[in-house]
């Protein structure tokens, strides 16, 4: 099907040959290089993106998708850092505009899906100085005691680096303690553009890209999958978003 549907969008007339060359290598199973890469964000349309993310998708997992059932739980949204970009977080010295939800608040949030079949929950916030690692470790182990089952999937990168640099213990260190407490899996979020000279314009306080890519790639080490977000349509450009990826 996502072949057929390939091959149907080359035959277009609008596709350049530059193009059909990039679907020709994704339909051999070739690596696409940085710069074809770059051609994709400049040249190539929506439909003929998804036509051969779409094939590499059933190549790879066959025509199936798959869902989980989340709820999210953001324990405040005062934070420390000041990234540029953002409009939910207030910094402490107007933590008036804020929330801060306590244990308890959080505890009664993860009862109130007790009747509802959800696989996931995912937990991430400001980065408030007063919920380091052993709060959100203890937090974590309660939610487990209420639903055992569920997956916990918490804490980006940034609020991780700062937890671990306040406890004084390393990334590996403050993440076996969470993972022995019950969390799963990390997010993506805080990833932004790995390129450190559009990093330093938008969001220079908080954790660099080395350090973001370490600490997931610590969390792997541990047997805690991850993911990435990516964090575009700002002052960046296509080649930074190609390099992110």
């Amino acid at each position: 099907m996502s072949e057929r549907s390939v091959q149907t969008i080359r035959e277009d007339s609008k596709i350049s040959s530059e193009l059909n060359a990039i679907a020709e290598k994704v339909l051999n199973d070739e690596r696409i290089s940085f710069d074809e890469g770059v051609l994709l964000y400049e040249k190539g349309d929506l439909g003929f993106l998804g036509a051969l993310a779409n094939h590499i998708r059933e190549k790879k997992h066959g025509d199936i998708t798959y869902f989980n059932r989340n709820f999210h739980i953001e324990p405040t949204n005062i934070c420390v850092f000041d990234c540029k970009f953002c409009s939910y977080s207030r910094l402490l010295k107007h933590k008036h505009e804020g929330w801060e939800y306590s244990e308890e608040d959080i505890l009664n949030i993860v009862k109130s899906y007790n009747d509802k079949p959800v696989t996931e929950v995912h937990i991430v916030g400001g980065v408030h100085p007063k919920m380091g690692l052993q709060y959100f470790a203890s937090l974590i182990k309660k939610i487990k005691e209420i639903r055992p089952e569920i997956h916990v999937k918490a804490f980006t990168a940034v609020e991780l680096e700062y937890m671990c640099r306040k406890a004084k213990v390393s990334y590996r260190g403050g993440l076996q303690i969470l993972k022995d407490h019950g969390q799963d899996s990390l997010p993506g979020g805080g990833a932004e553009i790995f390129d450190e000279e559009i990093r330093a314009q938008i969001c220079e306080d908080k954790c660099t890209s080395a350090e973001w890519l370490e600490i997931h790639e610590t969390a792997h080490s541990l047997g805690m999958p991850s993911n990435a977000t990516i964090l575009y349509g700002h002052i960046e450009e296509y080649h930074h978003r190609v390099d992110h990826m």
